[in-house]
């Protein structure tokens, strides 16, 4: 009796995975159109909170600056508590791929807002971002796309 539920167990499985294996991009799932780049990101341990407050004095300021011009539909800072290398990941999320082609055009549209909005602290600015060397090593950055599953 144990040996015909072991076959039928093993015959269940075999059916399963041979009916994975024959999955079929854009019958049974597809990519998204949308992109997202994912930077991997290693902060030491004590710097972790001084790094999120100056990241929204810095990089949230940017990315607020392209949302409200349309270059980009979202972005997201996310860490882990539990995590010792990395502990913090940065998400920018494009329409699509080409919207993440840069072009003088986009360059010149964030500069400017920019300096309408911040100018004023660009000293301040420049000596974060240049003191975050000093704290956080960039493991890895990716294109990363959604799958969905039909």
């Amino acid at each position: 009796l144990k040996e015909f539920f072991m076959k039928k167990l093993i015959f269940s499985f075999s059916l399963i995975f041979s009916a994975l294996s024959f999955a079929e991009l854009y019958e049974d799932y597809e990519p998204s159109e949308q992109h997202t780049e994912l930077t991997v990101i290693s902060v030491q341990s004590n710097y972790l909170d001084d790094y999120l407050v100056n990241l929204k004095r810095t990089w949230i300021r940017g990315m607020e600056i392209q949302k409200d011009l349309g270059h980009i539909i979202d972005y997201g800072v996310w860490t882990s508590a539990s995590a010792n290398s990395p502990n913090v990941w940065l998400t920018v999320t494009y329409e699509n791929m080409g919207a993440m082609q840069p072009s003088e055009e986009k360059y010149d549209a964030v500069q400017a807002e920019w300096d309408k909005r911040y100018g004023d602290e660009d000293s301040v600015i420049d000596k974060i971002s240049k003191g975050y060397e000093e704290i956080r090593t960039m493991v890895d950055s990716q294109i990363i796309n959604k799958v969905i599953f039909k």
